[in-house]
């Protein structure tokens, strides 16, 4: 049935996985795969994974987006590196994709992709001034404006994860100190409950359940992360005013227990005319993949 419409293909690229799905225009899904990666994957494993996922659809494929965690020259079709899958470096995605296929690639940053699928196939259709903030591996955001992608300079704009929310805080993976990622994404939580107890968890959902069964540090940590999410908002509420923010991404499926926080905060700290005009929401749980086909549109 896929060869009897025009079919994108989606990759969104992310810290544990690569995510692909095959849909057309108004978003049905035809097909979908997932590639585990590991994150100290090289170059050329990298490939060998992008081989692998590729090959499992079908060549009657119209065009391909891509969708990677920055920072990226959106220019030349380059992953510079990533702080997600820390050995890649100067990897060319489109190149190499192209190359594979033999298909007309394109290629962005993961969040803004994450943004386009919202304002594409989410709740968010006709908002033309959307932050989209995903909360998963990191701290990614996007942002439509007047209907269309902000990218910045070759692609590396609205990196609002990586601006500094504490004074010489917590190392981030991308070097530097007090990130709003390195300290509201699964690998702050978790890092920042290793260093305050010394007991190592694997991901976001292990952290969620010592919420829930009453950790005293947990509650903190995520208090404190909590404050941290609060201050990006109103920096980006401050500086673009935007009609809607939505969130993304998998801290989203423990919303309910930082959301009543994380508005009372902001509504504190935002200028009541801005506060009072915004729609904020969780997202419904569109794949980046579904984003990043959007690209060929």
């Amino acid at each position: 049935m896929a060869s009897e419409v025009e079919t994108f293909l989606g990759i969104d690229v992310g810290g544990g996985s690569i995510k692909a799905s095959l849909i057309d225009r108004n978003g049905k899904l035809y097909q979908e795969e997932v590639e585990p990666i590991n994150r100290l994957a090289t170059n050329q494993e990298f490939l060998n994974h992008l081989k692998s996922l590729v090959n499992k659809f079908p060549d009657t494929v119209k065009k391909i987006g891509v969708g990677t965690p920055g920072p990226i020259d959106f220019d030349s079709g380059i992953i510079i590196h990533s702080s997600n899958l820390s050995n890649l470096s100067n990897f060319p995605i489109v190149a190499e994709i192209s190359r594979i296929t033999n298909k007309q690639v394109m290629f962005n940053n993961d969040a803004n992709c994450a943004a386009l699928g919202e304002y594409h196939f989410g709740n968010s259709k006709g908002i033309n001034n959307l932050i989209v903030i995903a909360l998963g591996t990191g701290l990614g955001c996007g942002w439509i404006y007047q209907g269309s992608i902000y990218n910045g300079f070759r692609g590396n704009g609205m990196e609002a994860g990586h601006t500094t929310i504490v004074k010489d805080g917590a190392v981030c993976g991308c070097g530097n100190k007090g990130c709003a990622e390195s300290y509201f994404s699964t690998r702050g939580l978790v890092n920042r409950y290793k260093e305050q107890t010394g007991k190592s968890i694997s991901n976001a959902k292990e952290f969620f359940k010592l919420i829930e069964e009453n950790d005293i540090e947990a509650k903190r940590i995520l208090s404190y992360a909590v404050e941290v999410l609060a201050e990006l908002v109103r920096n980006l509420i401050h500086t673009v005013n935007p009609e809607k923010i939505v969130f993304v991404g998998g801290l989203t499926r423990s919303y309910s227990i930082y959301e009543v926080e994380l508005k009372r905060k902001l509504k504190e700290i935002v200028f009541p005319v801005l506060w009072d005009n915004l729609i904020m929401e969780k997202g419904i749980e569109i794949a980046g993949a579904y984003g990043a086909a959007s690209l060929c549109f």
